[in-house]
C-alpha cells in the first residue's frame, strides 16, 4: 500500500461536508492510537494527529477523498472491500498488511475496524472506525531474533566439541548433534541420565558419583572419562559443566562442553611411559658409570628441566582453557537473555525496551571481543612477533580516547583525569599503548564499586613520562603484589570476578618493550594505583634533530 499526496487536480470528489465535526474531534482526535473515520462511500470524513504525522499528510489534503486518490488500485480495491465487509455485516475485523510510505520504506500496519453509526438529517448513518497499530518495529525485532537464533544454532551445529544443557536436577535437556559421532546413538537416548549407558563401566561409578556431588554443590564438572559406541568402540572424552544461577543464587541451568580428547590421552600415556623408560635407562646407567663427564650430567639437568618446564606448560593450559571457557559463557549468557526477553515479549515494543536489550548485548559482544584480542596479543607476545613501531604521537589523546571508550561501556562508573602537564608529543606506538591503558582502566572498572571515581593523571617528570591509574575497588593483597605481572596469575582478592590473567602481562610487555617499566601500589580493601613510566629521551633527540 503506497501512501502519497495527490495533486489539487486528481479526480477525488469535492471535500464532503462531515456531519458533527466536533463531535468526531471529542471523540477520536485524542485516541492512543491513529484514527480515521469513513463513511459508507469510503470517504475520510474525520482523521486524528496521529494518522495525519504517520501518513505525512494533512487534514485538508484527505478528508473528502477516499483511498483511489492515495493507493494503488488493486490495493484500494482491498480497502474498500473490506470496508463494505465491515459495514454490511456489522462485525469487526483486524488486518495485518505491508504500507510503502511516501519515503519509500516498508512498514506494516495491523488495521482494525469496525462499524458505528452517526446521526445526520436523513436520519443515523453508518461510519467504518479504523485504529491502525505500526507493528513495523515488532516484526522487524522478530527477524532479527530468528537470524540470531539461526546464528546460534549454526554455531552449535559447527563447534568443534558438543555443547550440552541440563536441568537444576542434572537432568540432560539437551546436547549438540556431535553426541551422535561420539557414542553412535540418536540425541534423544542422552536425554535425562540416558548417557549413563555410553559410559565404560570401569567410569561410570566414578562419573556418576561426581555429577551428583557437582549438582548437589553447584561446583564446576570437569572429568575424563570414555564413551562408547553401540558396537563397543571406546575413546577418551573430556566432559566440563558450570552451572547458571538465578538472582538468588540457585541453580537454573548447566551448561557444558564434551571433547574429545582421545589422541591426547593416548599421546600422554606414551608420554608418560616413555619417560618411565627414560629413567630407568637413566638409573641403569649409572650403576654402570659411577662417574660422567660434565657434558652427560649437564644434558640431563636439561632434560629433566624440559620434563618439569612441559609439565607447567600442560597445567597452565588447562587452567587458562577452563579460564576462557568460564568467560566467554557470561557474555553469551547475557546475550541469550536479552534474546529470550525479546521473545517472551508479546506487546508492542518500544523503542527504550530495544535500546536497552541492544546495550546489553552491544557490550557483551565487546567484552568477547576484548577477550579475544588478549589471547591473541598474549600469543604474539610468546612468539616475538609484536614490533613497537614508535612514532611522535599525542599521549593524551591517546588517554583521552581511552577514558571515553571506557565511559561510554562503563556509566556505572566516573573516570577524571588531570593530563594538562603531558607534553605535546612522545615517541610511542599508539595501538600499544591504547591496549595498556585501556586494559588499566578497564581492571580499574571491574575491581571498583559502581558509582566510585577511577582518576587518570599523567605527567613529565625530568626525561621520563608518568602516568597513573587510581581506584578506590577492593584493592590486591600484599603477598601477591611481586606476582601480578606474571601470566595466567590472579590475586586472591579477584576471586570470582571475571578474567584471564593475561592482562596485566601484556601491559608489562608492552611497557617494556618501549623501554619504560610499570610499577603498583596497593591498600586491600581501599583501592589500587598503577604508574607506566616511558621515556621521554627518544621524543626530545627527535625534536632536536
Amino acid at each position: 500500500m503506497n501512501i502519497s499526496k495527490v495533486d489539487d487536480g486528481s479526480s477525488a470528489e469535492p471535500a464532503l461536508q462531515t456531519p458533527h465535526p466536533d463531535l468526531l474531534k471529542d471523540l477520536f482526535e485524542d485516541a492512543a492510537r491513529p484514527t480515521i473515520i469513513k463513511d459508507d462511500q469510503s470517504r475520510f470524513l474525520f482523521i486524528n494527529g496521529k494518522a495525519c504525522e504517520m501518513f505525512g499528510l494533512e487534514p485538508d489534503e484527505i478528508l473528502g477523498r477516499t483511498d483511489d486518490d492515495f493507493l494503488p488500485a488493486d490495493e484500494a480495491a482491498r480497502v474498500r472491500q473490506a470496508d463494505a465487509q465491515v459495514l454490511a455485516t456489522g462485525k469487526a475485523c483486524l488486518i495485518e498488511e505491508e504500507i510503502t510510505a511516501p519515503d519509500g520504506s516498508v512498514r506494516t500496519f495491523q488495521t482494525h475496524k469496525r462499524r458505528s453509526f452517526i446521526p445526520t438529517a436523513e436520519g443515523k448513518k453508518p461510519i467504518v472506525v479504523v485504529v491502525i497499530y505500526d507493528l513495523t518495529d515488532l516484526r522487524h525485532a522478530e527477524q532479527v531474533l530468528r537470524a540470531s537464533e539461526e546464528h546460534y544454532r549454526s554455531l552449535i551445529e559447527l563447534h568443534p566439541q558438543t555443547p550440552w544443557v541440563a536441568d537444576a536436577e542434572g537432568n540432560v535437556i539437551e546436547v549438540g548433534p556431535g553426541w551422535q559421532d561420539a557414542s553412535g546413538r540418536d540425541v534423544d537416548e542422552a536425554m535425562g541420565r540416558g548417557w549413563h549407558k555410553t559410559l565404560h563401566p570401569d567410569d561410570l561409578p566414578d562419573v556418576v558419583k561426581t555429577w551428583e556431588a557437582a549438582v548437589g554443590t553447584g561446583a564446576l564438572f570437569d572429568m575424563i572419562y570414555r564413551i562408547g559406541t553401540v558396537k563397543g568402540r571406546y575413546r577418551w572424552y573430556r566432559n566440563r559443566a558450570a552451572p547458571k544461577r538465578d538472582g538468588e543464587g540457585r541453580v537454573v541451568r548447566w551448561y557444558g562442553l564434551l571433547e574429545d580428547v582421545h589422541d591426547r590421552q593416548l599421546a600422554l600415556k606414551a608420554l608418560e611411559t616413555s619417560e618411565r623408560r627414560l629413567r630407568q635407562h637413566r638409573d641403569e646407567l649409572e650403576k654402570v658409570v659411577q662417574v660422567r663427564t660434565a657434558e652427560v650430567r649437564e644434558k640431563n639437568i636439561e632434560l629433566d628441566r624440559l620434563l618439569q618446564h612441559e609439565r607447567e606448560i600442560n597445567a597452565l593450559q588447562r587452567r587458562f582453557v577452563a579460564m576462557i571457557s568460564h568467560e566467554f559463557r557470561t557474555p553469551l549468557a547475557v546475550i541469550d537473555g536479552a534474546a529470550q526477553r525479546l521473545t517472551r515479549t508479546k506487546a508492542a515494543v518500544t523503542p527504550q525496551f530495544l535500546e536497552d536489550k541492544a546495550g546489553q548485548i552491544k557490550g557483551a559482544v565487546a567484552r568477547m571481543v576484548e577477550l579475544m584480542e588478549s589471547i591473541l596479543a598474549a600469543g604474539r607476545l610468546e612468539m616475538g612477533t609484536i614490533a613497537i613501531n614508535k612514532e611522535a604521537s599525542s599521549l593524551s589523546a591517546v588517554l583521552r580516547q581511552c577514558i571515553a571508550s571506557r565511559a561510554e561501556i562503563s556509566k556505572g562508573h566516573t573516570i577524571s583525569h588531570d593530563l594538562a602537564e603531558l607534553p605535546e608529543l612522545q615517541m610511542i606506538d599508539k595501538a600499544a599503548i591504547e591496549r595498556v591503558f585501556s586494559n588499566l582502566l578497564s581492571n580499574a572498572v571491574k575491581y571498583s564499586p559502581a558509582g566510585s571515581n577511577i582518576r587518570v593523571t599523567g605527567w613529565r617528570d625530568g626525561r621520563h613520562v608518568r602516568v597513573s591509574v587510581t581506584d578506590a575497588g577492593i584493592g590486591i593483597d600484599a603477598d601477591d603484589l611481586p606476582k601480578l605481572f606474571e601470566p595466567y596469575f590472579r590475586a586472591r582478592s579477584a576471586t570470582g570476578i571475571a578474567g584471564t590473567g593475561i592482562g596485566l602481562n601484556i601491559v608489562k610487555e608492552i611497557v617494556e618493550l618501549h623501554g619504560g617499566s610499570i610499577s603498583v601500589e596497593s591498600t586491600l580493601g581501599r583501592g589500587t594505583t598503577f604508574t607506566v613510566e616511558l621515556p621521554f629521551d627518544e621524543c626530545i633527540e627527535k625534536q632536536s634533530a
